[in-house]
């Protein structure tokens, strides 16, 4: 067990990611019911966004100060992840409701860029991102291994 955590820890990484930035406040309607968002720090450099209904979590989105990653792309900015949706409440636009509201509420305290990470596959929170009002940034393939990046590859999409 604890060897396949060390040979995971020390194994190369593939990272292909599509990453999406808002500049300026974009304001997202909802066409169904609104949802109260509530936040707490997880630590200093990660908050939890979530919407809790019924003392059960139906979303929760991450608002990171900074990643190792953005240095690879030149650019300073708190960036959104991990975020998820449970099954029963997608496809009601809570995702691009959440990630609208944590990035308009960086921009109104003094943040330049808020960012989002993707995976070239996953077509729906593609999909979601967009919605919420990000525009395509850079298109960033690499190998990593540990905190040290190689074969860094960036273009735009």
């Amino acid at each position: 067990m604890v060897i396949k955590k060390i040979r995971k820890l020390f194994r190369v990484v593939t990272i292909d990611l599509l990453i999406y930035s808002m500049k300026e406040n974009v304001d997202f309607e909802m066409k169904s019911e609104r949802y109260f968002i509530k936040n707490k720090n997880i630590s200093t450099n990660k908050i939890q966004y979530y919407i809790e209904i019924e003392n059960k979590i139906i979303h929760e989105s991450f608002l990171f100060k900074s990643l190792h990653i953005q240095r690879l792309i030149k650019a300073k900015g708190p960036t959104i992840g991990d975020c998820k949706t449970i099954e029963e409440y997608k496809g009601k636009s809570i995702y691009p409701y959440v990630i609208n509201f944590i990035a308009n509420e960086q921009l109104n305290n003094n943040v330049d860029e808020v960012f989002i990470n993707v995976v070239p596959s996953n077509l729906s929170s593609i999909k979601g991102i967009e919605k919420a009002g990000f525009k395509p940034y850079l298109h960033l393939k690499a190998k990593r291994f540990l905190f040290y990046y190689f074969n860094v590859k960036k273009s735009t999409f």
